[in-house]
């Protein structure tokens, strides 16, 4: 098992699959990719008569520059967690649809293993056994998929 793809959010489930992922790369020696998708939304202000900004008067180009900024501190603290396999982490921050950008990456590269939370940041109303975007995962994926609760 060469490399093992770890999509994350902030949510507690994703730390989980982190401390997985960790365990695993450490005993198979895999390279790991640290992936958050930045999702798709409509900034809360830009509904409401069409205002180009956004709240705290920020413009919509700047609340997508805000979106990544935050994703890619998080990647870090993420990575930095790795301790001395910290070297052998890849950060990767994208713009898309969660489940469909998820699976380009599964599908499209070397990857061996995905290791994911089974519900993320965005699960408020959670399904019954799996959040939308794990259950999406693990029926499209062409590569094994870890889901950890």
């Amino acid at each position: 098992m060469k490399k093992i793809l770890i999509p994350v959010d902030s949510s507690e489930f994703s730390e989980r699959a982190i401390e997985e992922g960790k365990k695993m790369a450490k005993a198979f020696g895999s390279e790991v990719v640290l992936l958050h998708i930045v999702g798709l939304k409509i900034p809360p202000m830009i509904t409401m008569r069409f205002s180009a900004t956004v709240p705290q008067g920020r413009p919509v180009d700047s609340y997508e520059d805000h979106e990544k900024k935050d994703a890619s501190d998080m990647l870090t603290a993420y990575k930095e967690s790795f301790g001395d396999m910290k070297d052998k982490v890849e950060t990767k921050v994208i713009h898309g649809i969660v489940a469909d950008e998820i699976l380009k990456i599964i599908n499209n590269t070397d990857v061996d293993l995905v290791i994911m939370g089974s519900h993320g940041i965005g699960s408020t109303l959670y399904r019954t056994l799996l959040g939308s975007v794990a259950n999406k995962v693990v029926h499209h994926s062409k590569k094994p998929v870890l889901v950890i609760k």
